[in-house]
């Protein structure tokens, strides 16, 4: 990770007054709502692709079970750190570079009762505060694409994680020619601030930093489909006077990215479509 990159990275993502947005949204979606649950975040705290659905399955490969200590790699917004507390009882800990989305994050948490079993802090994922063996298993939702020095970050990740411990990367990798890949995108305006690896790199920077990979899944058709959902909803949302109705989604996206969500929704879509991006988990476990 370059000197520059943290601070370019949390310019990226930080947005100033983002929690009065997200509650703005969910007034309009959930008109008279007086209560808060983890469903109703899904659409604003999830911005992965896939969302929530890509969430439960990623969750399944971490085979967890209660009181379980759990790594949240760049935990954004919290949502899927939330998903693991509620669903399996294990003890969550997140950490995200960008101030306001860890604020935001504890907020959140704070409000649907989550708060003992799902915290969060902000720190640098290349140089985790924490002591060697702290946590029994570990995930990164899209974290890598912002961060230069990946063998750095596994190393450190490796370093906090018991022996034998479960580490999942689900991340937008690299499979075509990147001066073809077309920007902005969800994780970087411009391309000097996005650091694509193709998932050979990936694999010989984790077995370096002492991992085995179990198994890898391209996700590529999946998140064709899921995009272009997400463009729909998008539009529908944006659309005036379109009221809430029984299948609108959860509180749209664009809070969490930005008034151009919709053009780094359809870059993302486009740039998978043609080849050059593809999203790819790979289910490691530390020797």
């Amino acid at each position: 990770m370059t000197a520059q990159q943290p601070s370019a990275v949390a310019r990226h993502y930080r947005q100033g007054g983002l929690l009065r947005k997200i509650d703005e949204a969910l007034d309009r979606l959930y008109p008279g709502h007086t209560t808060l649950t983890t469903d109703d975040l899904h659409g604003v705290d999830e911005f992965h692709i896939g969302g929530h659905a890509a969430t439960r399955e990623l969750a399944e490969h971490l085979e967890l079970r209660a009181r379980l200590r759990v790594l949240d790699v760049g935990s954004g917004l919290g949502g899927p750190a939330r998903h693991l507390a509620q669903h399996t009882d294990a003890d969550v800990t997140g950490v995200d570079l960008t101030e306001e989305y860890v604020d935001v994050a504890r907020r959140l948490t704070d409000r649907v009762g989550l708060s003992d079993r799902a915290r969060f802090q902000q720190g640098d994922v290349t140089a985790l505060p924490f002591p060697r063996a702290s946590f029994d298993r570990a995930w990164m939702l899209h974290v890598g694409m912002n961060i230069e020095d990946k063998g750095r970050l596994f190393t450190e990740i490796g370093r906090v994680l018991t022996d034998n411990g479960l580490f999942i990367v689900y991340d937008v990798m690299l499979l075509g020619d990147p001066t073809l890949v077309r920007y902005p995108l969800p994780w970087a305006s411009q391309p000097e601030h996005s650091f694509l690896a193709r998932p050979q790199e990936y694999r010989s920077l984790l077995r370096k930093a002492g991992f085995d990979i179990v198994a890898e899944h391209d996700h590529r058709s999946r998140a064709i489909q899921s995009l272009r959902d997400a463009g729909d909803a998008h539009r529908r949302i944006s659309t005036p006077h379109n009221p809430p109705g029984g299948d609108t989604p959860p509180a749209p996206i664009n809070v969490a990215m930005g008034i151009d969500a919709s053009t780094k929704i359809a870059k993302l879509l486009q740039n998978i479509e043609e080849g050059l991006l593809a999203p790819t988990e790979l289910i490691c476990r530390l020797r």
